[in-house]
């Protein structure tokens, strides 16, 4: 008798919530759920489409991608920018112009990179793991390995950076990432001066 009573028990309850929600309005789809944009499928794939080609592009094609009027948050850049009296603008058309020899080293996040031709390589990886767009903006989440300081030579470790950009135009305005500034190298102990 009680398994009876328990089963139209919930038998009335699923015939309550179910009238309910019958009554409920139908909801429409969001296609752009930031609240105040009006950016249309077409543009968030403009988005989309730039900061790809920023990740995949190199020299004047990536620099043809910047604005003038870019703005720049990565804080080793900025401090490069200062250092060097350059605009955002100008240091990034500097960091990211000209072929790989005649750019200045890299501050800041950057790609890890194994010890060269002749040592450990990290593992093949994609790039691109994650691409997001909302409004103006883009977010493109990247695989990288890094050598494991803790471990023997060759070790590597997956580890996720990101970049944002704002787009207007199809043209980057601003960047976002989570560089540091790092503290200079300490000399290795033992070795003279």
């Amino acid at each position: 008798m009680r398994t009876i009573r328990t089963t139209f028990i919930a038998v009335g309850l699923l015939a309550v919530a179910t009238s309910a929600m019958a009554q409920q309005p139908q909801r429409q789809p969001i296609v752009n759920p930031t609240p105040g944009c009006t950016a249309t499928p077409a543009q968030l794939e403009e988005v989309r489409k730039a900061g790809i080609a920023f990740t995949f592009s190199q020299g004047a094609e990536r620099v043809a991608l910047a604005d003038p009027s870019y703005k720049q948050h990565n804080p080793a850049f900025v401090k490069g920018a200062r250092e060097a009296g350059l605009s955002d603008y100008d240091y990034f058309k500097q960091r990211f112009g000209g072929p790989p020899a005649a750019r200045q080293g890299g501050a800041g996040g950057g790609r890890a990179q194994g010890a060269g031709p002749a040592g450990p390589q990290p593992p093949p990886g994609n790039p691109t793991e994650i691409v997001m767009v909302e409004c103006d903006l883009v977010t493109i989440i990247h695989k990288n390995y890094r050598q494991d300081p803790t471990a023997p030579a060759g070790m590597f470790y997956e580890v996720f950076t990101f970049d944002t950009f704002r787009v207007r135009n199809g043209k980057l305005v601003e960047h976002w990432d989570g560089a540091v500034i790092n503290p200079p190298a300490q000399p290795a102990a033992g070795r003279g001066n």
